[in-house]
């Protein structure tokens, strides 16, 4: 049996684990591109902040391990997002400078490398489904990690009324899926219906998530989802983008 493939934290995943092809390359993406290595994640207990009556917001960090094939692939990542449609996900190497930035919204998405000055543009779905082989929305992004399935005023059907959500002794929503994509809760934050710890597994890939500090409502400072900074970058298909962040030349 072939021993299966480690991609350790801070490894430049982007160079050497990219396979020649869709699925793995993509999934191997997704590893990188959620965050390369941020260090002072790994200091301390989980945080997890008061959790309001109203949620409007979320941001914190994470770490992720996806599988798919031969190759696993384990990174951190931080977030930001305001409900219900618009996120940002960032991507930094093991100094700390952004390697690429995912945004979402209006129903659009955009990969972002700052350092090669281009993006990629298309639908809103498109991206995560490039990446993992199933198309996820912001929305359900921010729902997934901030545990906030809500069930739907009678006779009303919720945006994530798509979704088969399972809840526990608690009434908390731990078990769901979409389509092809599922995930289970495996661990709260203690006292709080806030995931800790998701496995997850989709058409091309499975792996495990966990949250490491969220906030709830956090201040806002700028529009982290504006894409006004574009001005000079240049806009690339899909297939130039994979190049670019397989770097082989």
């Amino acid at each position: 049996m072939r021993a299966r493939r480690v991609v350790a934290p801070g490894h430049d995943i982007l160079k050497t684990a990219l396979p020649h092809t869709r699925s793995r390359g993509l999934l191997i993406l997704l590893a990188a591109t959620f965050l390369g290595f941020f260090q002072a994640c790994a200091k301390g207990p989980p945080k997890l902040s008061p959790v309001p009556d109203r949620v409007e917001s979320l941001d914190g960090f994470g770490s992720i391990s996806v599988r798919g094939g031969e190759v696993t692939a384990k990174s951190r990542f931080a977030f930001v997002f305001r409900l219900p449609d618009e996120g940002r996900i960032e991507a930094l190497d093991v100094l700390g400078r952004t390697m690429a930035v995912l945004i979402f919204r209006e129903g659009a998405s955009h990969l972002i490398l700052p350092t090669k000055r281009v993006y990629w543009k298309g639908p809103e779905e498109e991206l995560m489904d490039k990446f993992i082989g199933f198309g996820l929305r912001a929305s359900e992004l921010s729902r997934l990690i901030g545990g906030l399935w809500k069930d739907p005023p009678a006779g009303e059907a919720a945006p994530e009324s798509a979704w088969s959500i399972e809840r526990d002794g608690q009434g908390r929503p731990f078990k769901g899926g979409r389509g092809g994509f599922r995930f289970e809760t495996v661990e709260f934050f203690r006292g709080a219906a806030v995931p800790r710890t998701i496995v997850f597994s989709g058409p091309e890939s499975s792996g495990r998530l966990r949250v490491l500090k969220i906030h709830f409502n956090p201040a806002r400072r700028g529009d982290p989802f504006g894409t006004s900074s574009l001005d000079g970058f240049r806009e690339v298909e899909w297939a130039e983008m994979e190049a670019v962040l397989r770097d082989e030349d």
